[in-house]
């Protein structure tokens, strides 16, 4: 690149000892054009900081390995606690890039091979049989199990890969692979070498860019792994570790238990730079001859993951509650309802849909068919009606004072409100989440 550098700037000032035109359209002039050249050839000899101009930076688009949801030639997190299902979604999109078949969204996807980094499931009993549960094409998929390093006594010897040390070996093991398409890193923690402290952002900031880079020249998605911690926050602080993780990602998914069902579970979108916002999927975990896989729900889930974890919980967790039990119980005090009235009723007047949900199940109110219209319909129990008001005074603290209530106009909302124009209900009438 120097020799060619020297070469521009020369045949540049060249052009210009002969009359050739100063100015391009959409440039800037050659002498000027010369002399950064120059400038650059010197840099790469010497030393400094390299430039390079976004008028010769030709636009091209993101590609995909999911499209909308995981990027190529970038790094993506998968984060939730331990036995949601992390790894089993890894294989599943692995399985499914071996084969080309389309993703449970309905988005196409090229067929090409994955690199698995796997720290805590065992190839032979665990990843394997997982895969064939999920119908992939296994030469296509390769685990990555070691590096073998020189000895001091001239010998070669074989040690953990490493991110820290150890990012050409897995770039020249991609290259040995035909159509490589994805890297999965499970979990990231185990990966980081010895030195890094994945509690500081410096370190960990460091650690990812050759990652990054990585990814970029090798056109590959990287898909890390990790845990959460357990201190409560926004969804996007909760990734184990320094916020550098999620910082460096420029997708981040998170796989969570449905709050209403435990059996279910839902890969919701914590972070993406580089696409519009994504309705999250719900899956189940499905047991088949001897091991798991995957089985997606159809369709959407438009809950956010932040209410899932209890951010806006925490935040309704008083008087909120409080008063959407009180609101819920006085419109079905005169018997049942018809649900969709309840929902389209308690979110213009401002209660969130996820403090209505806790408020029917603190109620236990129940649902039934309507033998009428066919749609669902609330009713409070028999035992709910002696019991509310003594419950619903329990709630408050002695302090706090009920809260009248408010309408809505205008769009507004009362604070901790989240009062939305997508839908959250499903076809039974009940919030979807």
């Amino acid at each position: 690149m120097n020799d060619e550098l020297r070469s521009n700037a020369s045949a540049r000032l060249k052009a210009i000892r002969a009359g050739a035109p100063e100015r391009f359209p959409g440039e800037t002039t050659m002498a000027e054009m010369a002399i950064r050249d120059a400038d650059q050839a010197n840099v790469l000899a010497h030393g400094g900081a390299l430039t390079r101009c976004f008028a010769e930076i030709k636009a091209e688009p993101v590609r995909w390995l999911w499209p909308g949801r995981i990027p190529r030639g970038k790094l993506s997190l998968l984060i939730g606690d331990p036995g949601l299902g992390k790894s089993l979604v890894t294989v599943d999109i692995a399985a499914r890039v071996s084969r080309g078949l389309s993703f449970t969204d309905g988005a196409a996807c090229e067929p090409g091979g994955t690199i698995f980094l796997s720290a805590e499931d065992d190839a032979a009993d665990t990843i394997r049989p997982r895969l064939d549960a999920a119908s992939a094409d296994v030469s296509r998929i390769h685990a990555l199990e070691s590096v073998r390093v020189p000895l001091a006594d001239g010998t070669t010897g074989e040690k953990q890969f490493s991110l820290e040390t150890d990012i050409a070996h897995l770039e020249s093991a991609l290259a040995r692979i035909h159509n490589p398409l994805l890297v999965v890193i499970d979990p990231i923690s185990a990966y980081l070498g010895g030195r890094a402290d994945s509690h500081a952002n410096a370190d960990v900031r460091a650690l990812l860019a050759p990652v990054a880079a990585m990814a970029m020249r090798s056109s590959v998605a990287v898909l890390a792994v990790t845990h959460l911690r357990k201190s409560p926050g926004a969804a996007v602080h909760r990734a184990i570790g320094s916020i550098a993780f999620a910082a460096a990602a420029r997708a981040v998914w998170i796989v969570v238990p449905d709050p209403e069902d435990e059996s279910r579970r839902l890969m919701l979108a914590v972070k993406q730079n580089l696409a519009a916002p994504t309705a999250g999927l719900a899956f189940r975990v499905e047991a088949t001859g001897g091991t798991a896989r995957i089985e997606w729900e159809p369709g959407g889930v438009t809950i956010s993951a932040d209410d899932v974890l209890g951010e806006n919980i925490t935040r309704d967790s008083g008087g909120a509650l409080a008063e959407a039990r009180e609101w819920l119980t006085d419109a079905l005090a005169g018997g049942p309802v018809a649900a969709k009235k309840i929902q389209w009723e308690a979110q213009a007047t401002g209660i969130a849909a996820i403090t209505l949900r806790r408020a029917k199940k603190s109620l236990r109110v129940e649902k039934r068919k309507c033998a009428f219209s066919g749609g669902w319909e609330w009713y409070l129990p028999e035992s709910a009606h002696a019991e509310d008001a003594q419950h619903v005074a329990s709630q408050m603290s002695t302090f706090e004072q009920p809260v009248e209530k408010q309408k809505v106009t205008n769009g507004a909302s009362r604070e901790g409100a989240q009062v939305s124009d997508v839908s959250t209900f499903g076809d039974d009438d009940e919030v979807r989440l």
